[in-house]
């Protein structure tokens, strides 16, 4: 980690994704953050990882490391960037989770995770020129209720296509809170983004404000 402070006027904030959570979260916090996502294809990393049997944390951290490098070929990029980047991987039993692809596999899997408690493996990393200055990786534990087929159907539809965006098909921030029994950890952690380790080191590397 760098130990020289600089002006938070010399340095730009950049999300690394496309993802309005993440960058709502950013910005509610009060931060000037420029959304920038990448265009690499994550499901072939994320399946070369999981063939390697590689745990679910480091796919996590492996994808957000990647996103980080992956904007550097971004023609937006400034070596003053500080970049941030997130990832999750949703595990229940040992076994992965993606995102949707249709609202039949969200059903799918809402019903495989009804009533069992599941992990949400969510790794944020910070670069500045290419150079990895921070990583974190948190797993909050989430127990859904047992929820019945009717609210299932009525919940699938009010959601929509907003569900395909989530992985485990689940908006915490929406009617997603409805699906739980009990959530233990870091709230933001499970929205996309650990606010709060990562403004403690933006303020330790004086990129904004301390």
């Amino acid at each position: 980690m760098e130990s020289q402070r600089r002006n938070p006027g010399q340095s730009r904030l950049v999300l690394a994704s496309g993802s309005t959570a993440r960058l709502g979260l950013l910005r509610g916090a009060g931060l000037d953050v420029l959304s920038c996502p990448v265009g690499f294809d994550e499901a072939v990393l994320r399946d070369a990882l999981r063939a390697k049997n590689e745990a679910h944390g480091t796919i996590a951290l492996a994808l957000a490391n990647a996103k980080s490098l992956e904007f550097s070929r971004n023609p937006q990029f400034m070596s003053a960037d500080f970049v941030i980047a997130a990832d999750q991987i949703l595990e229940c039993d040992g076994v992965g989770f993606d995102k949707p692809e249709n609202p039949e596999e969200a059903r799918r899997q809402l019903r495989q995770l009804k009533g069992r408690t599941h992990h949400l493996h969510t790794a944020t990393v910070l670069y500045r020129d290419g150079k990895k200055l921070w990583q974190h990786l948190v797993a909050p534990r989430l127990t859904m209720r047992d929820f019945s087929d009717a609210f299932l159907e009525r919940y699938l539809k009010e959601e929509g296509e907003a569900l395909l965006s989530c992985v485990g098909a689940y908006r915490l921030e929406g009617r997603g809170v409805q699906l739980f029994e009990k959530i233990d950890g870091d709230h933001d952690a499970i929205l996309g983004l650990p606010r709060l380790p990562l403004l403690a080191v933006l303020r330790d590397l004086g990129a904004i404000e301390g």
